[in-house]
């Protein structure tokens, strides 16, 4: 196996004459995700897995997986669906082994999968965000997922009162604590369906690799300061916590 994908890295042989792309099922999905991606062991949810899977010997040696989308207003914000629908999915892991990182595995994988998901699962589109403060979603290009932009700026207020943990939803004004920028997401959907009609706005200007966003908690000191109150914190998002000082 190690010399076939050694061929394949140095493009003397394609994708597909060693890979198959499969359905797996959730566990196979969970167990190489927690390996491979970097975020490692981070919640994430799976309703359709599919593999990369090494022709000769059945090794998995990537995973793509989809999931329902989460969030009150998700699909109603992309597509004014319900969130009882679905044929809509959520890419929520694409990963393959380092050794196949910067090859056209990653591509082969997902494209496969899109193909998969409409002939045996009647999907009809599939949504995708990209962090922009990591990447900017150059795999979702080069498979031809269309740009809807980036989210809105959003802040998250850690709340000292309910142990630094965000505040949910309802006023703040009088809750001790902090407000720290949420990161941005670019927002990519392969649709499958030419019926179905994205509510955002097709950007036809793609982010490149200069894009990537900056976002600062506490410019590396681990401590926030509330005007409000006057009170320094340690930043809950470097230190997981959030403590007077």
């Amino acid at each position: 196996m190690k010399e076939e994908i050694e061929k394949f890295k140095n493009h003397q042989i394609k994708a597909k004459s060693i890979f198959n792309i499969e359905k797996i099922n959730k566990k196979e999905a969970y167990d190489f995700v927690r390996e491979y991606h970097y975020l490692g062991d981070a919640k994430f949810f799976s309703k359709l897995a599919y593999g990369l899977v090494h022709k000769e010997t059945g090794t998995l040696l990537g995973v793509a997986s989809f999931a329902n989308p989460q969030g009150n207003v998700a699909l109603k914000g992309w597509f004014g669906l319900g969130n009882e629908t679905q044929d809509v999915v959520e890419l929520t892991r694409l990963v393959v082994i380092p050794d196949l990182n910067g090859t056209n595995a990653t591509s082969f994988l997902l494209g496969n999968s899109l193909k998969l998901l409409k002939k045996d699962d009647d999907i009809r589109a599939v949504i995708t965000l990209a962090d922009d403060s990591r990447h900017i979603g150059s795999i979702y290009q080069v498979c031809n997922f269309k740009y809807y932009g980036l989210t809105n700026p959003k802040s998250d207020f850690y709340s000292y009162d309910d142990g630094g943990k965000v505040n949910p939803r309802g006023k703040t004004k009088d809750k001790q604590g902090v407000w720290i920028p949420r990161t941005r997401k670019h927002r990519y959907a392969y649709i499958l369906d030419d019926s179905l009609q994205c509510k955002y706005p097709l950007n036809p200007n793609l982010p490149s690799k200069g894009d990537v966003g900056e976002y600062d908690c506490c410019g590396g000191t681990n401590l926030v300061h509330d005007k409000r109150f006057d009170v320094d914190y340690t930043c809950p998002k470097c230190t997981g916590r959030l403590e007077k000082l």
